[in-house]
């Protein structure tokens, strides 16, 4: 069952409202959705739990607020979480957490990218990279940064708006393209 857009965007808003609007408070909240999704997604005993009409809303609270604990997330969220549970919107987290990010996104002028490097570089590479993409585009990414040895050299970034590819194998593409 797909949820309404409408209900996200609700969930989303309800969530931003009811969470401090402290830029590490935002991101945990994100991370929250972001488990609470894949556990969905990949674990059956999760699924079933959240699920199950006989387990007592109670007991689904109480295991929410315990995640919401240990992600160092206030009080404030455990009405929305209420919310999430009387609704059934766990499936939906996904498209929760998009809409979500985007208004995060839009308050803090806070993007995310994911930063692909050809081999592990030192935090201040990384610093540096973020630096001259701030300067270029205005806007501060969290960057998520994984490694493919198939660059070669170099980096690739993407965001949500455009696809940056100053590596060493797109170097050797275009050459042999001609």
């Amino acid at each position: 069952m797909k949820a309404r857009p409408e209900i996200i965007r609700k969930v989303a808003k309800l969530l931003l409202e009811k969470t401090q609007k402290e830029r590490q408070e935002l991101i945990k909240v994100s991370q929250l959705l972001e488990l609470l999704y894949r556990l969905y997604k990949s674990e059956r005993d999760f699924r079933g739990f959240v699920l199950n009409p006989t387990i007592p809303k109670e007991k689904k609270l109480a295991f929410l607020k315990g995640l919401r604990e240990r992600f160092g997330i206030g009080q404030g969220l455990d009405e929305v979480l209420e919310y999430i549970l009387d609704i059934n919107a766990i499936p939906s987290l996904g498209e929760v957490k998009r809409v979500y990010d985007y208004e995060v996104e839009k308050l803090l002028r806070l993007s995310k990218a994911l930063l692909v490097l050809a081999r592990k570089v030192s935090e201040q590479e990384i610093e540096r990279i973020k630096q001259v993409v701030k300067n270029y585009t205005g806007r501060d990414y969290e960057f998520e940064v994984v490694e493919d040895p198939e660059l070669i050299g170099g980096f690739l970034l993407k965001t949500s708006s455009f696809v940056l590819d100053a590596s060493v194998r797109r170097g050797l593409e275009s050459i042999l393209r001609g």
